[in-house]
């Protein structure tokens, strides 16, 4: 008889994060390049490039994001690369198998997703896992934490940001919610008010997503926002504080809503419980500030508490590891 591997895989808009039961735990952007042309494929030597490799030769590339809009695109291309980036991932943390190995993996992916796109994320996953369980990434978050009841996991990621409340057991589809307001969102609301500031400036959205993830913040007071930026090839610093503020108080927002939407439609037995337990994870959560205007938000509510995960990046991953080991029989899909 072989091993049994168990996995988390916490997969992502942006970024896939993988935790395995070997100890191995690694993380890579959602995103495949294929060689543009005889040229690009003569100079790369490879079929596809992943990652952090395909966006440094992206010009030679054509990219793939397969979970672009939140989900697996039916598209057969974003399914060969959600293929290839969960081959590459494991292979790279459990290394040689013996034949007789199975894998047992968890996928977390967001929360919609899960409900609409189970289908495609098996296909994604045939040939590559033995069987699987596919989880609502805040699920994930709450059970790497051990926190399944009373309290609400907000996720803000790059293609949504995912809120679930916990009340003890599998979430049903009214405790889940799914925004399209999370990193892209702000990444777009960012670049045209910069733009509309500075007509002149050249914008990338690496150049973007490096001032969001430094200088982002909803607090009403920060340190001026002074960076460097280029126009037509000539350096220059721009001031970007009011801008920056404006723009992530439209991430803020419709986030804040959503979290009043979820309290005021709970049980009204459990709702002050569940204001004073939100915990917030994913890429998003560390936005400076976001606790806090959460938090005022609830004032007409009676108050609340919103706290951060330690580990935003792997904290979703070890979670549906953890559920790889402990999920009895009946929950697993055999692939």
């Amino acid at each position: 008889m072989g091993n049994i591997y168990h996995i988390g895989i916490d997969l992502g808009t942006s970024h896939t994060s993988i935790a395995t039961s070997t100890g191995k735990r690694l993380t890579y952007t959602t995103c495949v390049g294929y060689p543009k042309d005889p040229i690009a494929q003569k100079r790369l030597g490879k079929a596809c490039l992943i990652g952090e490799e395909a966006l440094a030769n992206r010009l030679s590339l054509d990219m793939v994001w397969p979970l672009a809009e939140g989900v697996i695109s039916s598209d057969k291309r974003a399914i060969e690369a959600t293929q290839t980036i969960l081959t590459h991932m494991i292979d790279e943390t459990l290394g040689e198998r013996k034949k007789g190995d199975n894998i047992f993996a968890a996928i977390g992916v967001p929360a919609q997703a899960s409900i609409k796109n189970k289908k495609a994320i098996l296909e994604a996953s045939k040939g590559i896992v033995d069987k699987l369980i596919v989880v609502s990434e805040p699920f994930a978050v709450a059970f790497s934490i051990d926190r399944l009841d009373g309290c609400m996991i907000v996720d803000i990621g790059a293609g949504t940001s995912d809120i679930c409340r916990m009340r003890g057991a599998l979430p049903d589809a009214d405790d889940q919610l799914t925004l399209p307001y999370a990193g892209n969102f702000l990444d777009e609301v960012l670049s045209k008010a910069i733009l509309e500031k500075y007509p002149d400036v050249q914008l990338s959205a690496k150049i973007i997503r490096e001032i969001k993830e430094k200088h982002g913040y909803v607090a009403d007071h920060s340190d001026p926002v002074e960076v460097t930026l280029n126009s037509r090839g000539k350096p220059g610093t721009y001031d970007l504080s009011d801008v920056l503020h404006q723009s992530c108080l439209k991430l803020a927002e419709p986030i804040c809503a959503a979290i009043q939407e979820m309290v005021g439609t709970f049980d009204p037995d459990f709702q002050e419980r569940l204001r004073n337990n939100i915990i917030l994870a994913g890429g998003g959560s560390r936005l400076k500030g976001l606790d806090l205007a959460i938090i005022r938000s609830l004032d007409a509510y009676g108050g609340g508490n919103a706290v951060c995960v330690k580990d935003a990046e792997f904290c979703g991953c070890m979670g549906a590891l953890k559920m790889s080991v402990e999920m009895p029989e009946q929950y697993w899909e055999k692939i």
